[in-house]
C-alpha cells in the first residue's frame, strides 16, 4: 500500500507544492461536516463512498480524518497553499471535543446532569462543545450554544421566582375527588340536621379531613415545597445552580433545541 508524501489536498506540479482539486474539496466537506456535527466514524463512511480515497488502496478511517482536522497547514502554511477559510477552520476547532474535561462554562456541568430528551426521557449526551445528543432517538446532534442553553434556564428560573404561583398541584384522580366530596356531603347533611349531634359531625369531620389528606400525594407537597422555595430564594445574577438542583428534576432538550425544565412535581415549565 502506497504511503502519502504530502498531506492529503496537495500535491506536486513542476516540482512546487499544488492544490489537488478534488482531495482539496473533499478536506473543506470534511471541515464543514464536522463543524456541523458529523463524527469522525460518520465522516470515514461517507468518505469512503466518494470513492476518492485517503491514498491509492487505502479506504478512510476515523484516524485518518482526526489527522485532517487537526492540520493546521490547510489555513496558513508558507510551505502549503490554503485551502480553508480562517472561519470554516476555527468552526471545526471549536468543535473538538475537550479532553481535558474541562468546560468553558461551569453551569454546563450542572445542566449535564439533568439534561434529558424531550421525546423520550433518555439522558441527552454533551458529544463535544455545543453539541448535545440523544442516542435513543435523534437521528444527528443538536447544536446548542453553551451560552444560548445556560440562558434559556436562567430565564426558566427567573419566571418562576417571579411568579411561584405558576406551580400547580397535580390535579387529583377522579376517585380521589369522590371520596372528599362523599365526605363533604356526609358533614354537610349532619351539619344540617334539625337536632345536630355533635359527635356525629365530628366524626364527619375527621373524615372529610382523613379523605383531603388520602388526596394529597408527593407531587402536591412538592408544588407547595417548590412554592416556598422560590419565595424565599433571593434572586442573583447568573444561573444559581443550587435552586435548580433544588427544583428541578431535569433540563429537556427538544430536537428544535427548545429548552424546558421538568420540575420535581411532575410540573414541566417553558420550552
Amino acid at each position: 500500500m502506497a504511503n502519502r508524501k504530502l498531506p492529503f489536498g496537495y500535491c506536486l506540479h513542476n516540482g512546487q507544492v499544488r492544490e489537488e482539486e478534488q482531495e482539496a474539496e473533499i478536506v473543506r466537506l470534511i471541515f464543514r461536516r464536522y463543524a456541523d456535527g458529523a463524527s469522525y466514524g460518520k465522516l470515514a463512511e461517507e468518505l469512503n463512498a466518494t470513492g476518492c480515497p485517503y491514498a491509492p488502496g487505502r479506504p478512510w478511517n476515523k484516524n485518518m480524518v482526526a489527522r485532517i482536522l487537526q492540520d493546521g497547514r490547510y489555513l496558513d502554511s508558507a510551505e502549503y497553499p490554503r485551502l480553508l477559510s480562517p472561519k470554516l477552520f476555527h468552526q471545526a476547532q471549536s468543535a473538538r471535543p475537550d479532553v481535558s474535561g474541562r468546560l468553558e462554562r461551569p453551569e454546563i456541568k450542572d445542566i449535564r446532569v439533568l439534561a434529558r430528551c424531550a421525546q423520550c426521557g433518555e439522558p441527552m449526551r454533551r458529544m463535544r462543545k455545543n453539541y448535545w445528543y440523544c442516542s435513543n432517538c435523534m437521528a444527528s446532534p443538536r447544536k446548542i450554544k453553551d451560552e444560548a442553553l445556560i440562558l434559556c434556564v436562567e430565564r426558566l428560573l427567573r419566571g418562576l421566582r417571579e411568579h411561584p404561583e405558576s406551580i400547580s398541584p397535580a390535579p387529583a384522580a377522579e376517585s380521589e375527588n369522590e371520596a372528599v366530596r362523599t365526605a363533604q356531603d356526609r358533614l354537610t347533611h349532619e351539619l344540617e340536621q334539625a337536632e345536630f349531634d355533635e359527635a356525629a359531625a365530628k366524626a364527619q369531620a375527621i373524615a372529610l379531613a382523613s379523605a383531603r389528606f388520602d388526596a394529597l400525594d408527593s407531587e402536591d407537597y412538592e408544588a407547595m415545597r417548590l412554592r416556598h422555595l422560590l419565595g424565599s430564594t433571593k434572586p442573583c445574577d447568573g444561573l444559581d445552580s443550587e435552586l435548580l438542583r433544588q427544583i428541578a428534576a431535569a433540563v429537556l432538550i427538544r430536537p428544535s433545541g427548545a429548552v424546558s425544565l421538568k420540575l420535581k412535581n411532575g410540573q414541566t415549565i417553558g420550552g
